[in-house]
């Protein structure tokens, strides 16, 4: 005889959530409504209330500190940018094709959490390219003299793995023009 597991019951938001979608929701109307009077009278486009601040804030920093993204010393720099990216984009929110504005909200701050990570590591790929291309000295005892000991290299010093250094290889050696110039006649020639 099988036992039979209970269904889930759908959680009802309480204290716990720290963003309840609804009411997310309700007030995202209401400012687009605010947005669109404003508009349409001429005015200036009014600024994001403090819920809704809030609550960006409160999406942004729980989503850094996902597994993906907790470990990277730079990580208040992401979150500020995804908070910046999360209201310039707020107006872009359609509720008549979503009515999800966190999972919204979420899919700015993850893209824009990927784009700083993109480009801190093109960063960190410039500086040790530059410290190889340097042959200096001074950086090459210290390093030495700090590290000894410890199986560590300049790459993993910079923090690049070797799909790293493949990919910025690629993006950083000119390409080649396959093409075949023609060679032109000119009228005077038999």
């Amino acid at each position: 005889m099988s036992v039979k597991k209970p269904k889930k019951k759908k959680s009802k938001p309480s204290d716990a959530d720290y963003v309840d979608n609804q009411k997310l929701y309700d007030a995202l109307v209401e400012y687009r409504k605010k947005c669109k009077e404003a508009e349409n009278s001429g005015r200036k486009q009014p600024k994001v209330t403090e819920y809704l601040g809030d609550c960006i804030l409160k999406i942004a920093t729980r989503l850094s500190y996902r597994p993906n993204f907790a470990n990277y010393p730079y990580r208040e720099e992401m979150v500020s940018d995804a908070v910046l990216n999360c209201i310039t984009y707020i107006d872009n929110f359609d509720p008549k094709k979503s009515t999800s504005p966190f999972g919204y909200l979420t899919q700015i701050c993850w893209f824009s959490f990927v784009r700083i990570i993109n480009k801190e590591k093109k960063e960190k790929y410039i500086q040790y390219k530059f410290a190889e291309q340097q042959n200096d000295k001074d950086f090459q005892n210290w390093f030495n003299e700090t590290y000894a000991g410890i199986d560590i290299g300049r790459r993993d010093f910079f923090g690049l793995t070797d799909l790293d250094m493949e990919r910025f290889d690629k993006m950083c050696t000119p390409k080649k023009n396959k093409r075949k110039k023609r060679k032109s006649k000119s009228p005077f020639e038999a």
